[in-house]
Order: structure tokens, then sequence, then C-alpha cells
């Protein structure tokens, strides 16, 4: 009982802090965004040229597929940082001298997760009733249909995004921007794979799209038989040229156990992360080398002089001795400071592939991924003053704003324009102006959505995670409008030119917004 009470408190506390904070309300308005894109028909679920009668069995099913889809992908990075918050705060080190067990700590803080991410569920949800009603194609609710979704598709996956967190966070090298990146691409890549499921074990797959294809198109193909077997989530460029009408799945116990084998694998991740869990004990962390100042024969002195209080003086502009270069060049070597051998090589192996390729190969297949390579390095612009807590230090140096900030952009540009060498010679040398302007479109952009993401939000996630999306979107899916590189187009420079010295001044606003207070 005492137990239960402890994760009980752990789990409120830690919950009512989270919804109180900045980026739950942006992710609750991003929620009830993506259910009025859903209401107004921007997003759909369609089987081919045909999409189910709006009854409460198919408008539960749509819903059910967007939520695992959107809210388990972006979720992640709602729900994950507790505990890098506990650590950073100092929360931690009173929590570890405390009686409470890690098991505890971690059961606590996936509980907070979950109810964090099924408060999204439970707005669409709310949005779903409201999108059958206002279709007027069937007003008579039936709530096992609607619902029997929400219950064995949606919330199993919730808990195992909700464990992920806690195991990412638990493990060092997956706390921060490398985490954050290696769940976006994995929960890309499972897509596909898992999709093998569809024809052998529909129920295992774990979004619920082979479940409900495979028992939809038991419907469909007795109406149409041309259906061609496809199943997408959105499809606005497809024109919807019937209907028919599905009742929902047939929920055996079979499907059902298989649907709730996913609490299993959320409670498995729970374990590991329990064990390499370190319970903010600062010995478990691996030691730092530093060279010894005195030597060891050195004597000790024999008093203490004393110290006289300093006299500061004003700090005299015109006679600062500053540099802009200087700073720049301080900018730079704190951007790639740290980065392993192997970053260099990889580096340096696509900044030779896209001088060695052709002008198209190039802009399609190589600049992408040499453009994504420093992701990290780009994320801690504009926030590396708050995530080290020094912007105490930083913000009261003289002209903070006009200084470091433009210098902090700037080294952005040149690492990005460095990653781009290859392809700049290449275009350069085949009379590629479209390429090369495209290629100036996006290295202008990068760093200035860096700047404005990480100056607003005060951390590396916001930036990682929307320049992954409009990378994934963009160049390696050619959505309109968000080909910024120019991969398989011109790269819409007229308007990401623009667009980026709106992030530009965006940030500049920002930071002075943080000088003020």
């Amino acid at each position: 009982m005492k137990s239960t009470h402890i994760i009980y408190h752990l789990a409120r506390a830690d919950f009512l802090e989270r919804v109180r904070r900045y980026n739950f309300l942006v992710m609750l308005g991003l929620a009830i965004f993506l259910g009025y894109q859903t209401a107004v028909g921007n997003v759909r679920l369609q089987l081919g040229d045909y999409r189910g009668e709006f009854n409460s069995a198919w408008v539960g099913a749509m819903m059910s597929v967007i939520i695992t889809f959107f809210v388990g992908w972006f979720g992640f990075y709602l729900v994950k940082g507790s505990i890098a918050r506990d650590r950073e705060t100092g929360v931690g080190q009173i929590i570890a001298a405390t009686p409470m067990t890690r098991p505890l700590y971690m059961l606590g803080k996936w509980i907070s997760n979950f109810a964090i991410l099924m408060t999204m569920v439970v707005i669409l949800a709310i949005f779903g009733v409201a999108i059958q009603l206002l279709s007027g194609e069937v007003i008579q609710m039936d709530f096992w249909a609607y619902l029997s979704p929400f219950l064995f598709i949606v919330t199993p996956i919730m808990a195992l995004v909700a464990a992920v967190a806690v195991l990412f966070e638990a493990i060092p090298f997956l706390s921060g921007g490398l985490g954050n990146v290696i769940f976006f691409v994995g929960f890309i890549a499972v897509i596909p794979f898992t999709m093998e499921l569809i024809e052998t074990f529909p129920a295992a797959e774990p979004l619920g799209f082979g479940l409900l294809k495979t028992d939809m198109q038991d419907e469909i193909l007795q109406v149409f038989p041309t259906y061609d077997g496809s199943f997408m989530l959105g499809g606005m460029d497809t024109k919807i040229i019937g209907t028919f009408i599905w009742t929902g799945i047939q929920w055996t116990p079979a499907i059902i156990f298989t649907r709730l084998a996913y609490f299993g694998i959320a409670f498995f991740q729970l374990i590991l992360a329990t064990l390499f869990f370190d319970r903010f004990d600062p010995s478990r962390a691996k030691p730092i080398r530093m060279k010894a100042s005195i030597p060891d024969s050195a004597p000790m002195p024999a008093s203490v002089p004393q110290v006289t209080a300093p006299r500061l003086t004003p700090v005299r502009i015109t006679a600062n001795g500053f540099r802009f270069s200087r700073v720049l060049i301080a900018e730079l070597k704190v951007l790639i400071k740290g980065q392993h051998w192997w970053w260099y090589a990889t580096a340096a192996g696509l900044i030779i592939a896209c001088f060695a390729n052709d002008s198209a190969t190039t802009r399609e297949d190589i600049l992408p991924y040499a453009w994504v390579w420093p992701v990290l390095i780009w994320s801690a612009i504009g926030n590396r003053e708050i995530h080290n807590n020094v912007q105490q230090l930083t913000f009261s140096s003289t002209s903070p704003l006009w200084r470091q900030l433009p210098a902090q952009w700037l080294a952005g540009f040149i690492i990005t324009l460095a990653m781009g060498s290859g392809a700049v010679l290449r275009f350069a040398g085949t009379g590629d102006t479209v390429g090369l302007l495209a290629f100036l479109s996006g290295a202008l952009f990068i760093p200035s959505l860096a700047l404005a993401a990480g100056t607003w939000s005060g951390t590396s996630k916001l930036f990682e995670v929307l320049y992954m999306v409009i990378w994934y979107l963009g160049p390696l899916n050619n959505v309109p409008g968000l080909d910024f590189i120019g991969a398989r187009g011109d790269g819409h420079p007229q308007f990401f030119i623009p667009f980026s010295i709106v992030l530009i001044a965006f940030a500049i606003f920002g930071r002075a917004r943080q000088l003020r207070n």
C-alpha cells in the first residue's frame, strides 16, 4: 500500500507540473488543430478511391489511426525530458536521498507519461464524436464500435511510447538529441517493416493499420471489386468516387490478447530502464580526467592572504577590444566541439560524394543526407546558454543581442555551407543555376530555423523535431512546398529566403524579450 501511495503521488506531481508547462500547451494546440483538420477533411482515412460511411465504427477507426500515427510519433517528444528535468533542477538528488527505489521511480514516470498522452487521445476522441455528428451521414452513435479501437489499438501504443520515452532517458547516450533523432528515424522505419505483418498476423501490426485494412478490405471488395488494395492516411490528391458501409472489427479474444501484449512490451521496456537508470548517482557517471595545475610535490601555502573586496569599473563599449571574428571563431569551436573522428569522416565522405556524382543525383540522393548529418550541431544554436545555465553571464555581457546572436547564426550558416560545399562545386561546374539558388535558400533556412526554435523554446528538441519532419516530408518524400533543398524541384527560394529573414527577426525579438526579463 505504501508503494502504491508513493507511485500515485510521484505520477500526480509530475503530471501536474508538466501540464502547466508551455510545451504542453503547444502540444494541446496541435492536437486541437489536428482534430480540426480531420473535421474539415484535410486529414482522412481512405482505401484507394473509396472511404467508409461516417458511422461510429469508421470514425473511431479513422481517429485511432490518426492518433497512433501523429500522437505516437510526436507525443514521444512531449513526454521525454522528465527525468532530465529532475536532474537539472536538483530534484533528482533529493529523490536519491529518499527510500524510493528505481522501479518505483520508473513506474511513476511511465504513468505520468501515459497520462499526458492519453489526455491528447481524449481530446481527439471528443473531436471524433463531433466529426460524426457534423457529417450528417449517420447520426446515431454506437459507443462500443466507436471506442473499441481506442481501447485496443490506441491505448496499448500510448503505453509503449510512454515506456520508450522513459527508457531513452535512462540510457545516457539516448537521453539527448541523438535519442530524439533515433526515435524519429525508427518510428518511420518501423512502418514499412511492420506492414509485412498485415498478410501473416495483422493484429500484431503496432499502429493498427494492418488490422483495420484486413477487416475493411473484406467489406469493400464486396461493393467495389476494382479496389486496388491501397490503404492511406491523407491522400487529399485522390478523389473519393464511392463509399461503403463498415460496421467495425469483431474483437475476438485472440485479437484483444495480441493488442494488449503491447502493455507487456511496455513493462519490459521499464525493466530495461530500471537496469540502466543511475538513480542520480554521480559516481556512476564517467569520470572526467583533469590535468593537475599544481604538482603533487608543491608545498601548501603557509597562510591564506586576506582578499579585499574588488572594485568594478563600468564597461566601456568603445574600448573593450571587441572583434566579431573572435566571437564567430569561438561559436564555431563550441558548435563542433566534442565530435568524434568518425563524425568528421562521415561528413567528409558526404562532401566528396556530393562532388563526385552528377548534379541530379547530388540533389536527390546525397545532399539531403549531407544536410541532416549535422542536425545535432544546429540544434544547439540559440539555446546553449539556457541549456548550460549560463544565461545570466552571457546576457549581462556588452550588447549580447547584436554580437553573440549574429555570430551563432553565422556559425551555423558556415557549417551548412561546409557540409554542402561538394554540392556547390558540382552545381557550379555543371552550370546548375537552379540547384545553386535552391542551395543558397536551404543554407539560409536551416540556421535561421535553428536560431528561432532554440531562442524561443530554450531547448534543442523543438528544432530537432521540426527539422526532421520538414526534411522527411520535403526532400525525401517531395511534399509540395517543403522541399527546401530542391531535391526534385526548384527548392521554392521565393518562399524560403523571405521566410528565413522572418525567422531571424523572430529570433532577435525572442532574445530581446529574454534580455528584458
